[in-house]
């Protein structure tokens, strides 16, 4: 039997991530969050970008090793040497060095790249599809059942 647990905090990134409404599992005697990792990265990552505060080395290190970045690729977009960039990931819960410019310039990037990744995952789903149906009325488009609004809070 699994229960839900209103507010979750999960500690796996490095950084406290809040979640609501999580169904917990359990196996062998222990319980444990059913959650989808790889939606739970992409949201964890948008979360960060659209936020207001300063990265700390964590969080730019997760951001960093989510797009799948080296420290080059990541050292030569944002003009800060490799072994800086290092130096700010080691930070851990601290806030990095990153000027805001540079940080402003991560962001971009960021958010390109995962917008890019999206847009490629829309173009092969499209692609794929066999056929389009024509429902006898119109129903009324419930965006809710096409999007993801999990970011949204309910309060």
């Amino acid at each position: 039997m699994s229960k839900v647990i209103e507010t979750y905090t999960f500690t796996g990134f490095g950084f406290d991530v809040l979640l609501k409404n999580v169904v917990m599992k359990k196996a062998h005697g222990e319980e444990f969050p059913d959650i989808n990792m790889n939606e739970l990265k992409l949201l964890t990552a948008k979360a960060l970008l659209r936020s207001q505060q300063r990265l700390t080395g964590n969080q730019l290190k997760f951001l960093r090793t989510f797009l799948k970045m080296s420290f080059d690729d990541v050292s030569k977009k944002i003009l800060v040497a490799a072994s800086t960039l290092r130096s700010w990931e080691g930070k851990g819960k601290e806030f990095t060095g990153l000027s805001l410019e540079q940080e402003k310039a991560f962001r971009i990037m960021a958010i390109n790249r995962i917008l890019e990744s999206e847009k490629s995952q829309y173009d092969i789903n499209l692609t794929l599809t066999k056929e389009f149906f024509a429902p006898k009325e119109q129903p009324a488009l419930d965006i809710a059942a096409n999007l993801d609004f999990s970011f949204v809070s309910n309060g």
